[in-house]
């Protein structure tokens, strides 16, 4: 013999499908629970990774200034050492020009004891002390 299935009334048809949306909506609702947690999570990280590339630019800004101080200290010194050799070079053409000069009034004087570093010291000229 066939069995036979018993006919839902409507009103068990409705509280059935009443019963299947309810369950429906409360995994709808977990999931967008879910869905809200996993967005706060994302946002957390896109603002840490904001302050982590703030901080990046700003070494990396501070690194540039820093590259710029070390040329500009580079390009001073170079500067520097321009300037001391020009002052070199003035020093020493001055003393050649005053040695010719004194050749041409004293021929047979000994310039050898002549320097502009020398300096005159009770009555004679002498080589400066040596710096320590």
């Amino acid at each position: 013999m066939k069995s036979v299935e018993p006919r839902l009334t409507l009103a068990d048809q409705w509280e059935h499908r009443c019963a299947k949306l309810t369950g429906d909506l409360k995994l709808l609702i977990q999931q967008k629970a879910e869905v809200d947690r996993e967005k706060e999570e994302a946002e957390t990280a896109k603002s840490k990774a904001e302050k982590d590339l703030e901080a990046a630019l700003g070494l990396s800004e501070e690194k540039s200034r820093a590259d710029q101080a070390e040329a500009s200290l580079v390009s001073t010194e170079q500067a520097r050492q321009e300037l001391v050799k020009l002052a070199e070079d003035s020093v020493k053409a001055t003393e050649d020009a005053l040695t010719e000069q004194i050749l041409v009034l004293a021929p047979d004087f000994d310039v050898s004891l002549l320097g502009s570093w020398k300096e005159v010291v009770d009555g004679q000229i002498v080589d400066p002390p040596l710096e320590p």
